[in-house]
């Protein structure tokens, strides 16, 4: 019989950057006369100005009604002041390329191994949705990617005002479920696969479900939990989601 739902994370799992985000950031502003010169201080500042946008604004604002354009604004800004360049003209004209670019898939691609998946578990009737700490963009990423129609939900972290590990997005995940496909189904009969050992896999199991970690760097979980990627994932742990009794 295997799962009634198995659900995916975004970021890392389904699609990665297509460039390092900082690299990415360097392009756009030398679009617009923008040159980083300190390029090791900038690639250091953007994680920096992450976690510090985060800590103040947890959720890309969802939790302090900031708006997510506000919250990327913020972060973007944050990395290229914290750089030295504070009184560029083009700085908002920079930070507005970057948030749309990120809206489309000029700023992500499709994980190898990930297509096939998704279409032998669809193959098998297989109810899929998407749970990630995602802004609203999601949506529009996955239609462009052409990965939208494989999933009966996408739950974006923002749009519920919760996030990953916290056992409220997984609860959540499983009201969408039965909302959508008129039937209730229990968390040991879900499971989770995404690439972050504390968000993913530990956030799936502390919540009830079972979690499939796919992370090449983490290998210490049991064979039946880990593969270091989708081929592997493919040919050693499928037939397990669609036929686990």
């Amino acid at each position: 019989m295997g799962y009634k739902l198995i659900t995916f994370d975004f970021t890392g799992t389904l699609m990665r950057f297509r460039k390092p985000p900082t690299v990415q950031y360097e392009n756009i502003a030398r679009l617009y006369g923008i040159e980083i010169k300190n390029k090791k201080v900038f690639h250091d500042n953007f994680k920096k100005a992450f976690k510090t946008v985060n800590e103040v604004h947890p959720n890309f604002g969802a939790s302090t009604n900031l708006h997510w354009t506000e919250w990327w604004l913020n972060v973007v800004k944050h990395t290229f002041i914290s750089a030295g360049i504070h009184d560029s003209p083009n700085l908002d004209a920079t930070s507005w390329h970057l948030i749309k670019l990120y809206g489309t898939t000029a700023g992500w691609e499709v994980v190898p191994g990930v297509e096939r998946v998704l279409q032998s578990l669809k193959q098998k009737d297989k109810k899929i949705g998407i749970i990630s700490n995602m802004d609203p963009r999601l949506e529009n990423i996955l239609q462009e990617a052409g990965l939208r129609h494989y999933f009966e939900f996408v739950l974006p972290s923002y749009e519920v005002k919760c996030v990953k590990p916290q056992s409220d997005i997984f609860r959540l995940a499983l009201e969408r479920y039965s909302l959508l496909c008129k039937e209730n189904t229990k968390p040991e009969e879900c499971c989770h696969i995404g690439d972050s050992y504390n968000e993913d896999y530990l956030g799936a199991v502390q919540s009830g479900w079972n979690a499939i970690l796919v992370n090449k760097f983490s290998n210490s979980l049991n064979s039946s939990n880990w593969c270091a990627n989708f081929e592997e994932f493919h040919d050693r742990l499928l037939d397990s989601l669609i036929n686990k009794k």
